[in-house]
């Protein structure tokens, strides 16, 4: 199973990391493409390429839009693609921790690992220092529809 790191998860420290936690579930962390790199692609694509390159989910920090908006949800149904976002400990840091980022998916990947062999229709996991919240992208977009 692959899942593709967006533009803001671009560190091969944490890819090489994740790997070695990957491995014995089939899990495959890759960067994002470097053809779509820097060119100013909007988040609402993003998905649609993950698609494109044969991953199952999309690992992104970006919570402010692909973990509470409805457009990125429905972005992410339509291309038949979950999304695992990590929570940094502070939303203010700029940099990001990878020792935070692999502690947080050490214990939770393989759950989310067999969550996502086990289902077709695509799910948003939000990661965070107090567990995995787990939601049906279509009921957040029942949810949230006018």
């Amino acid at each position: 199973m692959k899942i593709l790191s967006d533009e803001d998860t671009i560190w091969p420290e944490l890819h090489d990391r994740l790997n070695e936690l990957g491995s014995p579930y089939g899990c495959d962390f890759v960067p994002f493409p470097h053809r779509y790199r820097n060119r100013s692609i909007p988040d609402t694509e993003v998905p649609e390429i993950c698609c494109r390159e044969g991953a199952a989910a999309l690992l992104t920090i970006n919570y402010k839009d692909f973990g509470r908006h409805l457009v990125y949800y429905q972005a992410l149904m339509n291309a038949g693609v979950s999304a695992v976002v990590l929570r940094q400990p502070n939303p203010n840091t700029a940099i990001p921790d990878v020792h935070y980022q692999v502690a947080l998916m050490r214990p939770r990947l393989r759950n989310i690992v067999a969550r996502l062999e086990g289902t077709e229709e695509p799910l948003l996991f939000v990661v965070n220092r107090s567990g995995v919240r787990l939601n049906r992208l279509q009921d957040l977009i029942e949810r949230f529809t006018p």
